[in-house]
């Protein structure tokens, strides 16, 4: 074999596909010298790719624009509060922009060229023609700031309240000497980080005391959409709450939350290095005040005992309602089509929340000072099935089972009262109601005016084997005339009041004692919010008389009173052996009085 034929064996073999391992070779075979030409390289890239979600709640539309740190603040700054938002910025001289389309939903993708490298840029979104997901109104406008990576990057990118209020305060300390000097590019880091560790401080559970973010959330770069989307709307709820309450846009109140936070502590004080101005300060308050709602911070001092706890935690339920209500009352006013009846039904709905938010202090102070009056204890009654053989067979009571003098449960008894321009007839019927596991009687209740039936209620009473007659439950109808009907007929408009011990946590408790002594106080039923009606005793050698009944100097007299109704206060006087005589509103002087009673042979 010659060198030639050897030079071509050597070259098939270096080519064969049967070896593993066999590596192509720089040169031709079996063509003399000619080489292989490599493939060209890759060119270099030329843009870094951001990406992510923008978030009030998710929000689909509006722009973006990409703007150097030496450039962000001119380009905001020559935004006119009351002109054209998107104009301005477009006129500004940004890095990138980008017009989202809506059919990308709350994601977006945008580049920015490899020359900015590991520089920090602000990426700006104005919310014209975008509409907010979870609050389906026009979103807030919003900001981020971000360290860019390597050229050739895909770097993730949220723009969310929570970036919003980090970029805002990194904005603030750009130019410390307000000389258009801007910081380095590492102590605009260090200001990010501070930003961020402060943002998630101050906002880091909502006004129920949640988590709004799990831990070691960072905001501009948590790559779980639904959580990113979550916490921003966390800060979005309460956002509308304080526009709609302080009549303020969303880029003030952002402001102020900005500012406010930027020592890590939302508490309505805005620190002084940065030099706040009266309305600046006024307004953080203000917001703030929206922000505490609900989160007992200011209350939880009382909370020693399990009474006072309770009306804290029916506080912040309170504040939160209150809240709710201004929600589906601008919902209401929104669908209005004249502007002038809308802006009316806006300033009714102001009113009313005001109001609202006054009875919650009202019913909280009326709830603190009950808990004083019971030694902060917990409404424990001994209840239910566990105590069942303590009580009677209702149906014996007036025969095999002894009366309660104050409250004569027997089958067949009959009260009629008259005042305040109703008449209401009572009556104790035969049938009975388990509760709980305890046996109680049925009483009706029927109130009317001019003789149409306004409210028909079915009571649930027991009676222990000591003969306290206790309160179960009720439930109460409410009804209505209204003008135009035929028949004119009472209309059911709603069961309040309506409640049952053992449902919903609600209690029964002692309407009225067997043997009362003065002093004593009694929670005659607790179902929160619906019924807290309390008893106290004030004497038993009281004196009153009625058309149905009367006594002299061994009635009793009660004061009745529910925090759910501040200071409201009645009177009720019981003859023995009838019961309940006569009621008056200690403020008012209004009595109903007992005009008939029928006793069961």
């Amino acid at each position: 074999m010659n060198s030639h034929e050897f030079s071509k064996l050597w070259c098939r073999i270096r080519l064969s596909p049967l070896l593993s391992g066999a590596v192509i070779g720089l040169s031709a075979c079996g063509g003399g010298s000619n080489p292989i030409a490599s493939p060209p390289p890759p060119p270099p890239p030329t843009t870094i790719a951001l990406s992510g979600v923008v978030t009030d709640g998710p929000v689909f539309g509006g722009t973006l624009f990409v703007f150097d740190a030496a450039e962000v603040q001119d380009a905001l700054d020559s935004v006119d509060p009351a002109g054209d938002r998107l104009d301005a910025l477009n006129a500004a001289t940004s890095i990138a922009d980008l017009t989202r389309d809506p059919a990308d939903e709350d994601q977006f993708a945008l580049t920015v060229p490899n020359a900015l490298a590991a520089t920090p840029v602000f990426i700006v979104f104005d919310n014209t023609d975008a509409v907010d997901d979870t609050f389906k109104d026009t979103p807030a406008n919003l900001e981020s700031v971000v360290v860019l990576g390597s050229a050739g990057s895909v770097q993730r990118l949220n723009i969310s309240l929570q970036t919003t209020l980090i970029a805002q305060q990194v904005r603030a300390v750009l130019d410390p000497d307000g000389d258009g000097t801007i910081i380095s590019v590492a102590e605009i880091a260090t200001a990010m980080g501070n930003a961020e560790a402060n943002v998630l401080s101050a906002f880091e559970t909502d006004s129920l005391g949640r988590d709004i973010y799990p831990p070691g959330f960072v905001p501009v770069s948590h790559g779980d959409d639904d959580e990113v989307h979550s916490a921003s709307a966390a800060i979005g709820f309460l956002l509308r709450a304080a526009g709609h309450l302080e009549g303020t846009s969303f880029d003030e109140i952002i402001a102020a939350l900005a500012a406010d936070s930027a020592d890590g502590i939302l508490d309505g004080m805005i620190p002084v290095n940065l030099a706040p101005t009266p309305e600046q300060e006024a307004l953080a308050a203000a917001v703030n005040d929206v922000a505490s709602m609900g989160n007992g911070d200011d209350i939880a001092v009382f909370a020693v005992g399990p009474c006072s706890s309770a009306a804290v935690s029916l506080q912040q339920a309170c504040e939160v309602d209150v809240i709710d209500d201004l929600f589906e009352g601008t919902a209401i006013c929104d669908d209005i089509a004249d502007e002038d009846d809308r802006n009316d039904c806006l300033a009714d709905v102001e009113i009313d929340i005001a109001d609202a938010g006054e009875e919650c202090d009202a019913v909280f102070d009326a709830r603190l000072k009950l808990c004083e009056e019971t030694g902060d204890a917990a409404h424990d009654p001994m209840f239910g099935s566990a105590f069942a053989a303590n009580f009677v067979d209702p149906l014996e009571i007036g025969g095999t089972v002894s009366v309660n003098p104050w409250f004569p449960l027997v089958t067949g008894n009959r009260w009629v009262y008259e005042g305040d321009g109703e008449s209401i007839e009572v009556e104790v019927t035969g049938e009975t109601k388990l509760i709980d596991g305890v046996t109680c009687v049925v009483v009706e209740n029927t109130a009317r005016e001019d003789g149409v039936v306004i409210e028909f209620t079915r009571d649930w009473y027991a009676q222990d084997l000591i003969g306290n007659v206790w309160y179960c439950g009720e439930i109460a109808r409410n009804y209505e005339l209204f003008e135009g009907d035929d028949p004119e007929e009472p209309e059911l408009v709603d069961i309040e009041g309506s409640w049952k011990a053992g449902r919903d946590g609600a209690e029964p408790g002692i309407l009225l004692p067997f043997d009362p002594e003065v002093g004593d106080i009694f929670r005659t039923e607790v179902s929160y919010g619906e019924a807290e009606d309390v008893i106290r005793i004030e004497s038993i050698t009281d004196t009153d008389a009625a058309p149905g009944g009367s006594c002299n100097g061994n009635c009793l007299r009660t004061s009745d009173f529910t925090p759910l109704d501040p200071g409201v206060e009645e009177n009720k006087i019981y003859a023995p052996g009838i019961g309940l005589i006569v009621e008056f509103d200690i403020e008012s002087g209004d009595r109903v009085e007992l005009a008939e009673f029928t006793a069961t042979p």
